[in-house]
């Protein structure tokens, strides 16, 4: 049996679809009961449950074989070490749980990181959950991601409010970070079919498109592929405060998520080397390709 946290969520709602394809039976941690339509499928099980509760992460875990990890908290702006102290209450919860009742591996999204970069608060705390879980002594396939190119996603929505609903576009300093987006659709495909894969076990993998885009040039290439003209104006200086305010007052996401992903943006995240086409048999779609099929799903 498979266990996701985070079901209801950007990436948990998606991998739970997919798997509950495959007929496999899911349970699902959430902390408040599921709608009707998610009661249809026999093959998915929901379970009341905290992660920050460890008799219920016990609960949840028992007769657990694979678990997919999507937990990850991002707070007020004013209590940064408020998240980070959850960030880590959690995920030592579902170790030490799925020690107990004897779960065999982990599946875990985090961020990319660059280990020379001072990272972000946002970006060390999922640099933190991500060593707990590979020094736990359990079973685990890490994937490490950058910008997220779906609807749903924190980054992409506010990728989209600011080319959209910004004729003008400041760039601050953090228009000089470089990034490799993904897909949505083959972020899925990795964190699904690596279930059958043996060889990513106990692997790390960062995963992103062929594109390396600044986030300068992601945003021009955005505008390109929606046929809007944009002017991108250089505003000298960090900003995070103001740029958080404009784009949380623009984009459909919290307000303490745009605040804490506007800080993440001076840390570069590039893919190290890998053989996921290989094992995977597949290649990620480029940036242009990836927002083209959104366009056609809406």
């Amino acid at each position: 049996m498979i266990l996701i946290t985070g079901a209801t969520g950007f990436i948990g709602k998606r991998v739970l679809q997919k798997i509950s394809e495959k007929n496999l039976t899911v349970r699902c941690i959430v902390r408040k009961t599921a709608s009707h339509a998610s009661f249809e499928n026999p093959c998915i099980i929901h379970m009341i449950g905290d992660v920050l509760d460890y008799e219920s992460v016990l609960r949840a875990t028992e007769g657990i074989d694979t678990v997919y990890y999507f937990i990850h908290m991002m707070g007020p702006q004013n209590e940064q070490e408020r998240f980070d102290v959850l960030d880590r209450r959690a995920v030592i919860n579902m170790v030490k749980a799925c020690k107990v009742n004897g779960v065999k591996r982990i599946i875990h999204l985090t961020g990319m990181s660059n280990p020379e970069e001072k990272l972000s608060h946002h970006l060390a705390s999922r640099k933190e959950v991500e060593e707990i879980i590979t020094s736990s002594g359990i079973d685990y396939t890490i994937f490490r991601a950058s910008v997220i190119i779906g609807r749903g996603g924190a980054a992409f929505d506010i990728l989209d409010a600011a080319v959209r609903k910004l004729p003008v576009i400041p760039v601050p300093d953090w228009g000089k970070t470089q990034v490799q987006p993904v897909f949505i659709g083959d972020v899925i495909r990795y964190l699904v079919e690596c279930l059958d894969k043996k060889e990513t076990i106990n692997k790390c993998y960062d995963i992103g498109c062929c594109d390396v885009f600044t986030y300068k040039e992601l945003m021009q290439e955005y505008a390109k592929e929606l046929g809007l003209k944009r002017i991108f104006v250089p505003f000298p200086g960090s900003w995070q405060r103001l740029s958080a305010y404009i784009l949380e007052k623009l984009a459909p996401v919290n307000s303490n998520v745009v605040y804490w992903l506007i800080e993440s943006l001076h840390n570069n995240m590039l893919a190290e080397p890998n053989d996921l086409d290989r094992i995977f048999g597949f290649e990620p779609l480029s940036f242009g390709e990836s927002v083209r099929k959104i366009k056609d799903e809406t």
